[in-house]
């Protein structure tokens, strides 16, 4: 065959190797074996063939700034079902009436994130909630957003993410991390919540997201780590305003010890004081918190185990005069790892508002309140009750994944299932505050109670 024919099949098979390296190769195999071109002109091709389709960009993402190094897309979703059962009582008949039970799918999380490393270390993380069904934030779907600078010494934040505040929500251990994608029940225990969401109907949106200032000592798995932060007080992105001082404060310190891949331990104290955010106030004078988070985490072998102590100190003025309120809640977990596939969890949760009230729709999730709950005494606000307890029964499954001919078990792609039993005790009255509006005053109606029942099926499959 004379030179220009070899050449031009020669040719023809490094273009086909820029958009398909198989093909490119099968043809180039074809050809040596016709003995149409030597092994040595097929490896050069094959050679010219890549470096052509690196400087094209095939298979590449290109971000819209030159000097970054690294875009990293991630994220998952999450679609449960959910049913819930409720009863009340009234305690001066002892009368139960039972309500209409509520069933429902939900696209639960649709998370997506971006991590850019610009080098430096200088990195931005913008994570988004697409999902329209949190309450993450006043924005509902920024879930994290905020520019990181990393070296020796530890790491700072600053922009929109959360505090070290409820092991369920997040923890300063890196034996033991927490997040959405990572949660053992399908959802947040009522204690959590409380501290934890946006200020709604008696929570205090203490803990989670804040924009602010962070600082994180670097990972020490065999010793101390601590954390720092200074934030907006209220749950937005900007400041509550209102001309006054509306920053929060926080400080987190945790001992690790690790002997081993399946015995670790953690033992620390999450530290806060905030303001109360009052969207209706004139100021948000006298309304401050301040409160300890004391925990413990223990995995040993199949064992994983949890407990924490929540107490927040509040100064508040709802009913026009000052009170002070001091709620207090208790969280414990307890997983057992049947196989690599199966897990079983129990969690109890308790809350004392200590006569400053909570709602049931704002604590059990997606639980609706509307027109069914009647009044269960005179003079009773919304069905505010003082005191919560709920136990926890579910079961998780992982599924078996391959990375790299090796099975992987995790949050990757996991079913969980879950039984939860809710009690709300003692219902608060209310009186007409100095503006003529009905505020609760703290008196408690011990008999009137609730309870709710419910069941919920999560799926999620991250990437």
């Amino acid at each position: 065959m004379n030179t220009t024919l070899k050449s031009m099949l020669i040719a023809a098979a490094a273009l086909t190797a820029v958009s398909s390296f198989a093909q490119d190769k099968a043809t180039l195999d074809l050809l040596v074996k016709k003995g149409l071109i030597t092994a040595e002109e097929r490896a050069k091709t094959l050679d010219e063939a890549s470096q052509a389709r690196t400087a094209s960009g095939v298979g590449r993402v290109f971000p819209k700034e030159d000097a970054t190094k690294r875009l990293t897309i991630s994220g998952y979703f999450q679609t449960q079902f959910q049913s819930f059962g409720s009863s009340y009582t009234t305690g001066s008949t002892g009368a139960v009436k039972t309500l209409p039970s509520q069933q429902g799918f939900i696209m639960r999380r649709l998370y997506v994130e971006l991590l850019a490393d610009v080098g430096e270390g200088i990195t931005g993380n913008l994570v988004m909630d697409i999902s329209g069904n949190t309450t993450s934030s006043a924005s509902s779907w920024i879930d994290r957003a905020m520019l990181s600078y990393a070296d020796t010494y530890g790491s700072f934040d600053l922009g929109y993410r959360k505090v070290a505040w409820g092991y369920e929500e997040s923890t300063l251990s890196s034996l033991f991390k927490a997040s959405s994608s990572k949660l053992l029940t399908v959802e947040r225990g009522i204690t959590n919540r409380y501290w934890n969401e946006a200020e709604k109907n008696g929570r205090l949106g203490f803990g989670a997201h804040h924009v602010g200032l962070f600082f994180n000592s670097v990972a020490n798995p065999q010793g101390l780590e601590y954390g720092l932060a200074v934030t907006n007080g209220n749950r937005d992105f900007t400041a509550a305003g209102k001309g006054q001082n509306d920053l929060g404060y926080y400080a987190n310190l945790v001992w690790n010890n690790k002997v081993s891949d399946n015995e670790k331990y953690a033992i620390g104290v999450n530290y806060g004081k905030n303001k109360f955010f009052d969207a209706t106030a004139a100021a948000n004078k006298n309304a401050t918190m301040e409160g300890y988070n004391p925990f413990v985490q223990v995995q040993y072998f199949n064992w994983t185990a949890m407990g924490e102590y929540m107490s927040t100190k509040l100064n508040d003025t709802q009913d026009g005069a000052s009170r002070d309120h001091k709620p207090e809640g208790y969280n414990a977990t307890v997983v057992y790892k049947i196989n690599d596939n199966f897990e079983g969890v129990v969690r109890y949760t308790k809350l004392d508002t200590d006569g400053r009230g909570l709602d049931i729709n704002t604590l059990e999730r997606d639980y609706a309140n509307g027109t069914k709950q009647t009044a269960l005494a005179a003079g009773n606000t919304g069905n505010f009750f003082n005191k919560s307890d709920a136990w926890y029964l579910g079961v998780n499954y992982y599924f078996t994944l391959n990375a790299l001919g090796t099975a992987v078990y995790g949050p990757n792609a996991k079913i969980q299932f879950g039984y939860e039993r809710a009690n709300f005790n003692g219902t608060l009255g209310s009186t007409s505050s100095a503006t003529g509006a009905a505020a609760l005053n703290g008196v408690v109606t011990s008999g009137n109670k609730a309870t709710v029942d419910a069941i919920r099926l999560q799926a999620q499959v991250a990437f």
